[in-house]
């Protein structure tokens, strides 16, 4: 096994054989032996044994010369000939880790910029403001009290690097008084994602749902349990619904061509997004009837600017 810390050396004399053979006795095991010209052998040896091999040949014809190193002491030798560089570059990474961290600019963006100085304020009072350190707790508490803000219906709070960007979007066509108060479900089917911005989501992921029913509620709950208090708000939000929808159609043939009519007819006025058709095929006097089953996405919003 090669040693971890070696130096390679270089011998120079008239019969180098018997060099190897001086430091075989002298209990010395030498690595990678190359013979570099008749009169010289270069070879690696432990580190530790370098001066012993000096000594050996101290007032010999051999001359002996150290030319590198190579294992572990060869990038121990570098960084203690670069440590000034290297340290430079460990406190600049450092530097650049800590910094990331910490709020550095804040810019308001979206419809809602011009609420720019209380948005600062709003952040200011959350605890985050430049040279302040993030975290995702303070941003959510910050959105909370944006979300007060007359006729902002959504907002969020995200951090890139060191700049804090601040989305306000409002809904200065409607007047807030003919908001509506909730989401209410017009068909039937099955809940396959919730995004609730303000307000109380009724539904989760998987829920049956009818039509009617509301999905998103105009309330918001602070606390928990008997404590818990009930805030009327006008709710920000989306649902995605996942529905099924039959639609029979009449053909005179029964064909690939009659099949691909009655899909395409069966998405004719259609409110949604198609996700999967299938059809069975029946006769009667003569008719072929395609009863053409789809699946479709509907996607519900309310007041999501």
């Amino acid at each position: 096994m090669k040693p971890l810390f070696s130096d390679i050396i270089e011998i120079d004399s008239l019969t180098p054989p018997r060099a190897l053979t001086k430091l075989a006795r002298a209990g010395i095991c030498v690595y990678d032996v190359e013979r570099k010209s008749k009169t010289c052998l270069r070879m690696r040896v432990k580190s530790k044994e370098t001066q012993k091999i000096f000594a050996i040949f101290s007032g010999s014809c051999y001359t002996v010369r150290e030319v590198g190193c190579a294992g572990l002491k060869k990038p121990l030798l570098f960084m203690k000939k670069r440590w000034g560089l290297l340290l430079g570059a460990a406190i600049f990474l450092a530097a650049a880790f800590v910094s990331q961290a910490f709020v550095l600019k804040i810019d308001v963006v979206g419809s809602g910029s011009h609420y720019e100085r209380e948005a600062v304020s709003i952040l200011g009072s959350a605890g985050l403001k430049r040279f302040s350190l993030y975290s995702r707790e303070r941003a959510d508490e910050a959105e909370r009290a944006l979300m007060r803000l007359p006729s902002v219906s959504f907002c969020s709070v995200e951090k890139s690097g060191t700049v804090l960007t601040v989305t306000l979007e409002e809904n200065a066509e409607t007047p807030v008084s003919e908001r509506e108060k909730n989401l209410f479900s017009p068909i039937a089917g099955r809940v396959e994602s919730v995004a609730v911005v303000r307000g109380t989501a009724l539904v989760s992921e998987g829920d049956e749902v009818s039509k009617g029913q509301i999905l998103i509620a105009g309330y918001a709950l602070s606390g928990e349990g008997e404590n818990a208090v009930r805030r009327e708000v006008y709710p920000v939000g989306r649902v995605s619904l996942l529905a099924e929808d039959t639609f029979v159609y009449r053909s005179e043939e029964k064909s690939e061509s009659a099949l691909e009519k009655a899909y395409a007819a069966a998405l004719i006025g259609f409110e949604g997004e198609a996700v999967e058709q299938a059809a069975d095929v029946s006769e009667e006097n003569g008719i072929y009837i395609y009863t053409v089953r789809t699946q479709y996405r509907r996607i519900l919003s309310v007041n999501f600017g």
